[in-house]
């Protein structure tokens, strides 16, 4: 097993170095750049203006030159400065000589996204495992004809459009939750059970809308699972020596219903840095998903590239995480990595 791990470690290196690469030179095909933005601003910039910014920027030089630069910056886990006009740096605080510390925009927004997608994931999990053995345990019954309408519903609404539709009801209309940011004004002064109530319910509807689409999907997973388990001979034996319904399904069927469900998990770790684009635009919440929505719009390359990174490297390592993990549940997959 350890000799297996090295060599996954070891090859994770050079798919990251490609897929960095392939990054950057589709980033660099799409028309316009920072000086674009910037200079769209004052409808009076000349050209040499902008060449002078492609100069500060480095933009002036060929693309395999920027990406050789980067990469350099990259192995020290620097990602660089954004090329907004804040200047901070994209990944982690720097300090200056005076010792005024600029925190990074990374490391501001991250932890917004994971507390909202982790909440997301445990709504998920606790409502979908449910649903997908209920909807299992009775096939083409009304409470399995129920669930599977849902599953379509939570499938087919767009997450845009619904959470327009639950901002107008539950903000407008009723004004029973925030729409909008983190906190309320004047969170400040208020003690750290009324901060944490309201940034729970400035929470609640984005973690509803990123939780909708994997919520459907996971329960019908579960379903489709059961009922290839259920159908074992495994299953039949167990019932046939007289063993209770609630262990044969709990006990048997759904632990091993459960296994496939291990990579699901391992590739949702890239989802638990990467955000909700969706959500935190249209909530306006300062979490990666918008980080990396208003960075596409100005051409902010530094901060598009080191989300991209981190991304793919969560992706990697889940694979990784996924198929160790679905060794030490399963001995015949644990044997086959042994040889």
């Amino acid at each position: 097993m350890l000799k297996y791990l090295l060599q996954r470690l070891f090859w994770m290196v050079p798919l990251l170095i490609g897929i960095s690469l392939v990054s950057f030179l589709i980033i660099h095909l799409a028309p316009g750049d920072i000086t674009t933005t910037e200079s769209g601003f004052d409808p009076k910039a000349s050209e040499e203006s902008r060449q002078k910014l492609r100069e500060i920027y480095n933009l002036d030089k060929p693309v395999i030159v920027q990406y050789g630069l980067w990469l350099q910056r990259m192995v020290k886990m620097d990602f660089g400065t954004s090329f907004a006009s804040h200047q901070r740096p994209v990944f982690w605080q720097t300090k200056d000589k005076e010792g005024n510390v600029t925190p990074g925009m990374i490391q501001e927004a991250l932890p917004i996204t994971l507390l909202i997608n982790v909440l997301s994931l445990a709504l998920i999990l606790v409502i979908a495992l449910p649903l997908g053995v209920v909807s299992a345990l009775t096939q083409n019954r009304a409470p399995d004809r129920a669930i599977t309408l849902f599953v379509f519903v939570g499938f087919a609404i767009p997450g845009f459009w619904l959470a327009l539709l639950m901002m107008y009801w539950t903000g407008v209309v009723h004004d029973w939750l925030p729409i909008s940011g983190l906190h309320s004004q004047g969170a400040e002064s208020m003690n750290w059970f009324a901060r944490a109530l309201d940034t729970l319910k400035h929470l609640a509807l984005p973690v509803f809308i990123s939780a909708l689409s994997g919520l459907a999907g996971i329960s019908l997973f579960v379903r489709n699972g059961m009922l290839d388990v259920l159908h074992q001979d495994y299953i039949t034996t167990a019932r046939a020596k007289g063993l209770p319904e609630n262990t044969i399904v709990y006990g048997h069927a759904l632990r091993n219903a459960l296994l496939p469900l291990i990579t699901i998990l391992g590739l949702s770790i890239p989802g638990l840095i990467g955000g909700s684009v969706i959500a935190e635009s249209i909530f306006a919440i300062p979490g990666m998903g918008k980080l990396f929505y208003d960075a596409v719009l100005m051409r902010d390359f530094p901060v598009i590239m080191g989300i991209l990174t981190i991304g793919s490297a969560l992706t990697l390592l889940g694979n990784l995480l996924a198929d160790i993990a679905y060794a030490w549940a399963d001995p015949r997959v644990r044997r086959g990595v042994m040889q």
